[in-house]
């Protein structure tokens, strides 16, 4: 697992191999490591960004890292979205380093909605491995923003997000943000089919 460096964005912008250890004990690891700095009272916190395609969950992240740089509290980003063809900022954490959606297509013969699940399935399994860069890096960071792919099935009923937000909120206090497009509002039908 491999990151990078994050450049501070300018304020108007707006293969993976088998978990070597279970849910439970990334979760416990993770859980002792969150202790020792809560007591030190520098605990960091996870926002996770949730929501349908298009509802804006990239550009939101964008400005709230925009924000942050410009506060001089620049957050550590993990982008969780495979199909992602570019982001607005820098992520440190990068699911395209590690798993290759469109091969994973073509490799199990999947269409997109299932590539992007089976990539973050695949992605998942080095989640500990994810955990140990937050670990050391909780430190330095207050905030760890976490970006989503916009297929809602991948937390409402998949493995992976069910992991994935499980061993984040065992880690640090973690805030999840469902973000909704406002013309998905304009009516009671379209707003409730969106949630």
């Amino acid at each position: 697992m491999s990151e990078t460096n994050q450049p501070e964005p300018q304020p108007a912008e707006a293969t993976a191999a088998p978990a070597q250890t279970s849910q439970q004990t990334m979760a416990d690891k993770s859980s002792d490591s969150s202790e020792a700095k809560q007591s030190e009272g520098n605990e960091p916190v996870n926002i996770i960004m949730i929501g349908m395609a298009g509802s804006g969950k990239t550009t939101l992240m964008q400005r709230i890292n925009a924000y942050l740089h410009e506060r001089k509290t620049p957050p550590y980003v993990v982008n969780l979205d495979p199909a992602v063809t570019k982001l607005p900022f820098q992520a440190n954490i990068d699911i395209r380093d590690t798993v290759d959606y469109k091969q994973v297509m073509k490799e199990y013969n999947l269409g997109p909605n299932g590539g992007i699940l089976t990539s973050l399935n695949l992605f998942t399994t080095k989640l500990d491995q994810v955990m140990e860069i937050v670990d050391k890096r909780a430190s330095d960071n207050k905030y760890f923003l976490y970006d989503t792919p916009g297929q809602i099935e991948i937390f409402t009923w998949s493995a992976s997000g069910s992991i994935i937000t499980n061993t984040l909120a065992a880690t640090y206090p973690t805030v999840v943000v469902y973000v909704v497009d406002t013309p998905r509002t304009a009516s009671p039908a379209t707003f409730m089919s969106n949630m």
